[in-house]
């Protein structure tokens, strides 16, 4: 059964986007069409338009926040493009109360409003040191310290290697400062670095305060290495963050 054809004028109802007009018909594989309520158009099919299966790509529909825009395709081939995935991921973390159940140290993040834009952050991916590297992911606590905000200056790509050098463990050292644990048997906090390359002990001492003052030296040590080993493949800013980068006690 043949599907009748739109008119020019006739206004639809989206099925979640709100109503929408008919501007032109040059067959049934390509109806434009404009959404009343923010005056985005696109270009459609006719069975589309009649069982109203449009979506206005102005709207923020990507975890209430995120503007998917027509710019960039959100799929390469059958898989889903790298820059729609670390976008998508992002808002997700930020804005999803169902991620937040079982991510809590993103309760509070928020993305700033260009990066909410997902052409403006997939051509911001495609400038920056790292991105077309392989196991590179994306941080935004190194250049700024203790940021929950996602943006331009707080981002950057870092080797797996370094971001996992990075993460706090402030959910996991339980009574003691990160990098200490205390041994029951001798009475001693044992100072120890977690590496690529293993788990390390820097000594043994018969205190909290001169045992993590070992592994505060040995870490930051350690990122002053990675920093070397990477320093022509990230970004400027990334390796001086690593080379005056300082562990804190409540890391």
């Amino acid at each position: 059964m043949s599907i009748a054809k739109a008119k020019v004028g006739d206004i639809f109802s989206s099925k979640f986007c709100g109503d929408f007009v008919v501007l032109s018909y040059i067959d049934s594989a390509n109806v434009r069409i404009r959404f009343l309520h923010t005056g985005y158009e696109t270009v459609t099919r006719n069975c589309q338009v009649k069982n109203g299966q449009v979506k206005d790509r102005s709207l923020p529909t990507v975890h209430g926040v995120g503007v998917i825009g027509d710019s960039y395709s959100c799929w390469d081939g059958s898989k889903i493009r790298k820059e729609y995935g670390l976008w998508s991921s992002m808002l997700e973390r930020c804005y999803s109360p169902k991620s937040h159940k079982s991510r809590e140290t993103y309760i509070g993040c928020t993305v700033s409003e260009n990066f909410k834009s997902y052409t403006y952050f997939y051509e911001w991916c495609n400038r920056q040191v790292g991105f077309s590297e392989n196991n590179f992911e994306l941080d935004k606590d190194l250049l700024s310290g203790v940021s929950k905000y996602y943006s331009e200056g707080t981002c950057v790509f870092l080797p797996q290697e370094i971001n996992v050098a990075l993460i706090k463990q402030n959910k996991k050292r339980g009574d003691f400062p990160v990098g200490v644990t205390y041994h029951k048997n001798t009475g001693n906090f044992v100072a120890q670095l977690s590496t690529s390359a293993g788990r390390k002990r820097f000594g043994a001492f018969n205190n909290v305060i001169d045992a993590f003052a070992a592994y505060k030296k040995a870490k930051e040590a350690y990122l002053v290495e990675l920093a070397e080993k990477w320093k022509d493949k990230i970004d400027y800013r990334a390796y001086e963050a690593l080379m005056k980068y300082e562990v804190d006690i409540d890391d």
